[in-house]
């Protein structure tokens, strides 16, 4: 009977943690590995490192709630923050308008992206891969392959600066980021009815939810995010360049996975992308090959997702 008691509470505690649970369990091996692991410097820098992937997968944890896909996400981030940089180095813009306007293009990309999916009834998968292909050609013919540097110092404190010295500024637009994520998906009729057309789309019809409408409007909402992830990383890497977001895609859908935001909520995606962070930063600070530190997160996600798994049936069995 203790035992069952035990195995109760211990999956509780399992479900109530999920990927914060991974991260402890980081923490604690890296504080016997490393003794940088846990100074403020190191901390904060991997918040910085992660805000770009954090504020894009806000985006891509409201279509895959939704029980959608998006694959063009990281061509959408590189547009946007190439497209900034031509708008201000090459068009003289306001720095507030070419942003603006980047982020726009970037919407009107992933409203596109939901039209497809929904009106031609292009499978996910196939549709966003088609306009990630369609997007990356656009970039290298508007670049021709070439960086646009020479950008604003104001806009560069949007991915280098910092707020009295000690807090990065691309760590506070995340923070804003994942409380607006929170409460759109917690608190607003949207984020509901996402929920409700990932859980059972037939489901949410039959009462009344204009399906086709809210998967577009998903759609919409990862591409703003990821336009205005785009732009972070564009300031940060003091230019636009034409391959910064190769990896974006997989590495916002690994934090949403990772964080297991299946349960619904966006805090959980923001532990996804520091169990990402904390992951990288303990491989380098190990010294690991970069080679063998992409088998290793490899390794890490397919772990996550089967920890929650996991976790899940703990849940279910508790309940019995």
């Amino acid at each position: 009977m203790k035992v069952k008691k035990v195995s109760n509470v211990a999956a509780k505690v399992a479900d109530k943690l999920g990927a914060w649970m991974l991260l402890i369990v980081i923490a604690v091996i890296m504080v016997f590995a490393s003794d940088k692991f846990l100074t403020v410097d190191n901390l904060l820098n991997v918040f910085r490192q992660i805000a770009v992937v954090c504020i894009g997968a806000i985006g891509v944890s409201l279509v895959i709630l939704g029980g959608g896909f998006d694959l063009s996400t990281g061509m959408i981030a590189t547009f946007a923050g190439c497209n900034a940089a031509i708008f201000m180095k090459s068009f003289g813009w306001n720095m507030f308008v070419a942003m603006a306007v980047a982020v726009l293009i970037g919407v009107v990309i992933g409203t596109a992206n939901g039209l497809l999916i929904t009106y031609l009834k292009i499978p996910p998968f196939i549709g966003t891969l088609g306009m990630q292909y369609i997007v990356n050609g656009i970039i290298f013919v508007t670049t021709k392959s070439v960086p646009i540097t020479g950008l604003p110092d104001a806009f560069l404190t949007l991915g280098r600066g910092y707020v009295a010295d000690i807090i990065p500024v691309p760590v506070i637009i995340m923070l804003v980021f994942v409380l607006l994520g929170h409460i759109l998906l917690k608190y607003t009729t949207f984020g509901r009815a996402v929920i409700a057309v990932g859980e059972n789309e037939t489901a949410a019809k039959l009462s009344g939810l204009n399906v086709n409408l809210v998967k577009v409007a998903m759609y919409s909402f990862c591409g703003f995010c990821f336009s205005c992830a785009g732009i972070v990383l564009a300031a940060r890497l003091s230019s636009g360049q034409p391959s910064s977001g190769a990896d974006l895609s997989l590495q916002g859908i690994a934090a949403v996975y990772i964080g297991g935001t299946f349960k619904g909520s966006i805090i959980n995606t923001l532990a996804g992308a520091l169990v990402w962070g904390f992951m990288n930063n303990a491989l380098n600070l190990l010294n690991v090959n970069a080679y063998w530190q992409k088998v290793a997160l490899g390794v890490v996600i397919i772990c996550a997702v089967l920890f929650d798994t996991f976790r899940a049936k703990l849940a279910t069995k508790s309940l019995d």
